[in-house]
């Protein structure tokens, strides 16, 4: 099975922006790092926030981000939702095919294959796109990005009380 460019391309945006954390990003820049043509990447983005995986900020420091939730959306999920065509092979008819096989009834290939497929799915489905986005300081070194470090909120302490001195 061999993924679309589309696909891809959605897999390194999301990336990208997991590595950015609330930071927004251009499409410019995420072009640059990856080498890709910002056309492509205009309607990769666009499918991406339609989805609500990607929030997009308008107007001049604008830029985009990936949504709430979006760090734990499986791969699987993301190239279900960017392939357009996941029949392995022309007996998997679907709305767009009316294409048969004459040894359709008998064939165990087409059986092969789909569980193949599931296979394949499966695997995907156990991977996140947060977990695609580790090491950052790695990949971010990669991509030209300084790596966005979380660090922990220090722990409150009560305040110690001291008396007012009255003089």
């Amino acid at each position: 099975m061999k993924l679309t460019d589309y696909t891809d391309y959605s897999l390194r945006v999301m990336l990208y922006l997991a590595l950015r954390g609330d930071e927004l990003a251009t499409i410019q820049e995420i072009s640059d790092a990856y080498g890709i043509s910002k056309n492509h990447l205009m309607k990769v983005v666009q499918r991406l926030s339609e989805l609500g995986w990607v929030d997009t900020v308008r107007g001049r420091h604008g830029g985009l981000r990936l949504a709430a939730n979006s760090l734990s959306l499986s791969v699987g999920e993301v190239v279900r939702q960017t392939e357009t065509d996941l029949a392995l092979v022309g007996c998997f008819r679907d709305e767009r095919t009316e294409r048969e096989c004459v040894i359709e009834p008998h064939c165990r290939l087409k059986h092969a294959l789909v569980a193949a497929r599931a296979a394949f799915f499966a695997e995907l489905d156990r991977h996140t796109i947060g977990e695609l986005a580790q090491p950052p300081v790695e990949l971010a070194g990669l991509l030209g990005l300084t790596p966005v470090v979380f660090m922990p909120l220090p722990e409150k302490h009560p305040a110690s009380r001291h008396p007012s001195r009255e003089h």
